[in-house]
């Protein structure tokens, strides 16, 4: 192993170190109050941060954000390392096999024509690991954002849909119908439903996906130049 390799592993045992002094007897009084249930909150901050300062496209902030959060992932090992439910070794064994598992065509010899079915492919082991298991797929998250929350489960819908989830020419129709019906009822003094205008957004977010762009990331990318007139 070179020395660069060394120096990079040296920096990231170096974190571990600080944990383990920071929960030592001497350590900072509230680091060692910390629970799982109390960090957990700050792992999702810094996760938005770290996907803010990457939209913003400026390296140095992302090195500091993507910092933070290797930390808080690093600090919630160390807490149930603790407990001794799990270890860090745990955990990066852990993945190190579902990413090698869910990657047939880079670690076995399963051939992919496009990364569609790669996705695919992910989706169906995923679905296989959870039921081999007697668990139920996992659900999507509450806590993302709703864009984001929405585009996960259409897509996830869509895999499997026989009707229009997949025909842009239907949902582009049923987005103009909606939308139509909405400012109906707006200039006929028909004030609409919170229903009925996510119903909309809905529909949005499915077009932008079957054009292949994520609601959330184009109404990111509006926001950077939107200016009030």
């Amino acid at each position: 192993m070179s020395n660069n390799h060394n120096s990079r592993w040296d920096k990231v045992r170096g974190i571990w170190e600080i944990i383990e002094r920071l929960r030592g007897e001497s350590g900072c009084p509230w680091d060692r109050k910390q629970t799982p249930e109390s960090v957990q909150t700050y792992l999702l901050e810094e996760a938005h941060e770290g996907a803010a300062a990457v939209r913003a496209g400026n390296p140095e902030e992302v090195a500091e954000e993507l910092g933070d959060v290797l930390f808080m992932v690093f600090f919630l090992a160390y807490l149930y390392e603790q407990q001794g439910a799990f270890t860090l070794e745990d955990v990066s064994e852990k993945i190190s096999e579902k990413m090698i598992r869910r990657h047939p065509h880079v670690f076995g010899d399963t051939t992919v024509a496009s990364v569609n079915e790669v996705k695919d492919n992910w989706e169906k082991i995923k679905t296989g690991e959870k039921s081999a298991a007697g668990k139920k797929p996992d659900p999507v998250p509450d806590s993302l954002p709703a864009l984001m929350r929405a585009y996960r489960i259409i897509s996830r819908a869509a895999q499997h849909d026989k009707g229009t989830l997949n025909d842009i020419d239907a949902q582009s129709r049923n987005f103009l119908q909606k939308s139509n019906e909405l400012i109906n009822r707006i200039h006929n003094g028909d004030p609409p439903s919170p229903e009925s205008v996510g119903e909309i957004f809905l529909e949005l977010v499915n077009i932008a996906r079957l054009q292949g762009f994520k609601a959330e990331d184009c109404l990111h990318n509006r926001l950077k130049d939107f200016t009030p007139g």
